[in-house]
């Protein structure tokens, strides 16, 4: 019996990279080895993908997961048939390929709702195309929060030991600032912990970043820090979760790829947390889904509309995010 977790993979936004690197990906044996994959996007045009990079791959074409065979010589692909080949305009996102990235991603949370599959992984998406679709879209956890009713989505990027939550995420630094608040801080230290729990770790050290520089240095450079952050983290240290801070988050992450100090860190808006990332770690990191029950995570690259196409898109990101998704399906379902 084969006990490998079953991992959903989008194609995501047709027009970008992520036919490519998807195709790449199941031509490589290297992915079974980790987990049983299948598939979610358009037959057409992961054939044309296939074709475009100089691939020879037979998929087995399915409509339902339960006719998949995981079979490495033949990747299970489960076609929904929803993009016109005489629509796709390469390297060029719009309303077609925006619905159809939208409808990739709700597919395969409902699989993981259902219990069809173990864990699911979204391939680079547009924003953009998915707004020209009708649809407000600020990336794949606000998504799901929607479909299971989850209250507080985050983001977490993860490179081997390197995991930062994104207290805020998607939005203008200045309405970062206005919607920081205790509850939404002490909320994130919360999911951190659980999703580090997730990935194995029973007692998470969390390191939460300031706000200002030098975290305020005693008010001087502002309130936040002692107002907001420094009492979220004191109530997360009330409720047993080992947590520290606020650290000035200019020094914090300083040999924090050498170290063994923190498990995870939360950093309160979008740039704070991603620039650590993408400086140490900018070809390994998984963006995951966290304070949602979906064992979710994507890519943290885009869509490279400049190469798509082109058959020169590197899959490793891709490839080490369905790994990390894989591992983490075997303690996932305990937290949540």
């Amino acid at each position: 019996m084969n006990d490998k977790p079953v991992i959903a993979v989008t194609m995501a936004e047709a027009a970008g990279i992520g036919p490519e690197i998807l195709v790449k990906v199941l031509a490589d044996r290297e992915v079974y080895r980790h987990c049983r994959p299948a598939a979610v996007g358009d037959s057409k045009i992961m054939r044309k993908a296939a074709d475009s990079a100089g691939i020879k791959i037979d998929f087995n074409v399915i409509k339902d997961i339960g006719a998949a065979l995981y079979d490495a010589g033949k990747p299970d692909l489960i076609d929904l048939d929803n993009i016109p080949l005489s629509a796709l305009r390469e390297g060029k996102p719009d309303a077609v390929t925006g619905r159809a990235m939208l409808d990739y991603t709700r597919y395969a949370v409902e699989l993981f709702i259902n219990r069809k599959v173990d864990g699911a992984v979204g391939g680079p998406h547009s924003k953009k195309a998915a707004e020209e679709a009708g649809e407000y879209f600020d990336g794949y956890p606000g998504l799901i929060a929607k479909m299971t009713d989850s209250r507080h989505p985050y983001l977490m990027l993860v490179s081997g030991r390197l995991r930062v939550s994104n207290v805020t995420l998607h939005i203008s630094l200045k309405k970062a600032l206005q919607l920081l608040d205790e509850d939404l801080v002490l909320n994130c230290i919360r999911e951190t912990n659980r999703a580090v729990r997730a990935f194995g770790i029973e007692k998470p050290r969390i390191a939460v970043t300031g706000l200002n520089p030098h975290a305020g240095e005693d008010r001087m450079f502002g309130d936040e820090d002692e107002d907001i952050i420094k009492p979220a983290v004191g109530k997360a240290v009330g409720e047993g979760i080992d947590a520290k801070g606020p650290f000035p988050a200019d020094s914090l992450f300083y040999g924090c790829l050498e170290n063994d100090k923190y498990d995870a860190y939360v950093a309160m808006y979008h740039d704070q947390a991603h620039l650590p990332v993408k400086v140490l770690a900018f070809k390994s990191a998984s963006a995951v889904a966290i304070g949602v029950p979906v064992n979710w995570a994507t890519v943290d690259h885009g869509c490279a509309l400049d190469i798509a196409w082109k058959g020169v898109a590197d899959p490793a990101v891709l490839l080490e995010t369905i790994k990390l998704i894989a591992g983490r399906a075997k303690t996932y379902r305990d937290h949540f």
